[in-house]
């Protein structure tokens, strides 16, 4: 049997060691069948014992403690070159795996030489699907997208069903997307390597421009819906303060302005960018301005 591993899965740690210790812990459902995994832990400076934690759950599991915060990005790649597998599983730890996250994954793309990247079918801790499949979006998701105040009344529009895949996705078959989130994704090595590893400039929105460098290189992605995969979405940095969810929604709207450019090819010149960074910009102002008069209606509330 070969010593090396066929996946390497790569978890990425800020003081979240209530959902680390949960998602290690989910690791002993996985049916790996003829497949082999090794275990990637990257901290980013925690001060909540997640290093400790992860040696004393996983013994086997291979630790990078960062003495300081190097991004999402940043400590995948530091994870991908410490790591010997065919296929890289960028997971994040507020996921709970279970028996088919990952061999169905490693099947299909085996099966596919061109895959370059294959995601799981995201489910929200009540069962219900968290749409894990992407188009790139258009002008018309910036108001009805996944997570836009308007999807709830617009369901079922076409622009949200075809945004989302919502009809493949009721399948079972695997099929190709334009992007998945980067909570969930087997990568091929040779597809990762060619075009240069994750994006270390980009917080939000780097699994986007991630998979058009991986199409723009010849690579398929996939989602394959046998594959689930529990999520707690946005759980896994903990408690956010005021400063960090504005911080946060003013980087969701700096990485679509990127992805945005790299999709379109505009060059630093283009008039086109002034356009589509003012537009950002105001929405990113009335999401920040309705995010403070949200929580001051909750303290005016008594915190309720």
């Amino acid at each position: 049997m070969s010593t090396t591993p066929d996946v390497s899965i790569i978890l990425v740690g800020r003081n979240s060691s209530k959902h680390l210790a949960s998602c290690l812990d989910s690791l002993s459902s996985v049916e790996w069948g003829e497949f082999t995994g090794e275990v990637i832990y990257v901290d980013n400076a925690s001060v909540d014992g997640s290093t400790e934690l992860v040696r004393a759950r996983c013994p086997d599991a291979k630790i990078i403690s960062n003495s300081s915060n190097v991004g999402f990005c940043g400590a995948c790649n530091q994870a991908i070159r410490a790591s010997r597998a065919r296929y890289v599983y960028l997971l994040n730890n507020d996921t709970l795996l279970l028996p088919n996250s990952i061999r169905p994954l490693v099947e299909f793309i085996d099966a596919n030489p061109r895959a370059g990247a294959a995601g799981n079918r995201l489910l929200n801790p009540d069962g219900t699907d968290q749409w894990s499949a992407r188009r790139f979006p258009s002008w018309r998701n910036a108001l009805v997208g996944r997570r836009t105040p308007f999807s709830r009344y617009f369901a079922r529009s076409s622009a949200l069903r075809d945004y989302l895949y919502k009809e493949q996705m009721a399948g079972t078959e695997p099929f190709a997307v334009d992007w998945v989130p980067g909570s969930c994704t087997l990568v091929r090595r040779e597809a990762c390597e060619r075009i240069g590893l994750l994006p270390e400039d980009l917080h939000y929105w780097s699994d986007a421009v991630f998979c058009i460098r991986l199409k723009r290189a010849g690579w398929t992605i996939h989602i394959v819906p046998t594959s689930p995969l529990v999520h707690f979405e946005g759980e896994g940095t903990g408690r956010k303060t005021a400063a960090v969810r504005r911080w946060l929604i003013s980087d969701f709207h700096r990485g679509a302005y990127h992805f945005y450019c790299e999709q379109n090819g505009f060059g630093s010149a283009h008039p086109a960018r002034w356009l589509v960074k003012g537009a950002l910009s105001i929405r990113a102002g009335l999401l920040i301005f309705a995010d403070r008069v949200a929580h001051v209606e909750t303290a005016n509330n008594g915190g309720t």
